[in-house]
């Protein structure tokens, strides 16, 4: 994986970190399934993040 690659990968999970935090603090959006669906798609990707900068 090149240098830049792996700094886009911060830079979305960071991204997403922020994202994360803004939901929770306003509850956006107001259905607690489409809430909860995003919250989980977050996460998700932040997981995916996580294990992709782990093998490097």
């Amino acid at each position: 994986m090149k240098d830049e690659e792996k700094k886009e990968l911060e830079q979305e999970y960071e991204n997403l970190k922020l994202l994360a935090s803004f939901h929770e603090a306003y509850g956006v959006p107001e259905n607690a399934k489409e809430r909860e669906a995003l919250i989980n798609d977050i996460l998700d990707r932040m997981n995916e993040i996580q294990e992709k900068l782990k093998k490097l």
